[in-house]
């Protein structure tokens, strides 16, 4: 099983859900949201207070699915490790952003598999995911 996969299993069984807003709250993550002209979303820590920002703009359904990169970030990262990364400025994907989607399609489709002869369009619009992001999933 690869580790992504493994840490978001262990993840969901001790805090027993897979929703990302009860999942931040659960580990002592606050959420806020500010109306940013680009950012999806960040984390800030000060003084060990740890508040991730959602760009007040997206729709809900997005919302969640930034969250859940974040908490990826947040877990899977180095503490203290500071990046920024702006996606839409380069054509490679750097391991932490490829890490954070990884860890957000884990998350948000645990415990769901396509069934038998689905595509996978339909398997995200099932999930509420982006098809897009499908590429991440670990299959069984």
């Amino acid at each position: 099983m690869d580790y992504i996969k493994q840490f978001v299993k262990q993840l969901i069984e001790k805090h027993e859900t897979n929703d990302p807003y009860r999942l931040a709250r659960a580990i002592g993550i606050d959420i806020d949201e500010f109306p940013f002209r680009r950012i999806k979303g960040l984390i800030l820590e000060i003084a060990e207070n740890v508040t991730i920002v959602l760009n007040s703009n997206l729709p809900e359904w997005l919302k969640r699915i930034v969250l859940a990169h974040e908490l990826g970030h947040r877990q899977l990262s180095p503490q203290g490790m500071g990046y920024f990364f702006m996606a839409e400025h380069t054509f490679m994907e750097s391991r932490v952003e490829y890490e954070a989607n990884k860890f957000a399609v884990e998350l948000l489709t645990w415990g769901e598999e396509p069934e038998f002869n689905e595509s996978m369009e339909h398997f995200a619009a099932r999930v509420g995911l982006p098809v897009e992001m499908m590429r991440y999933k670990v299959i069984k």
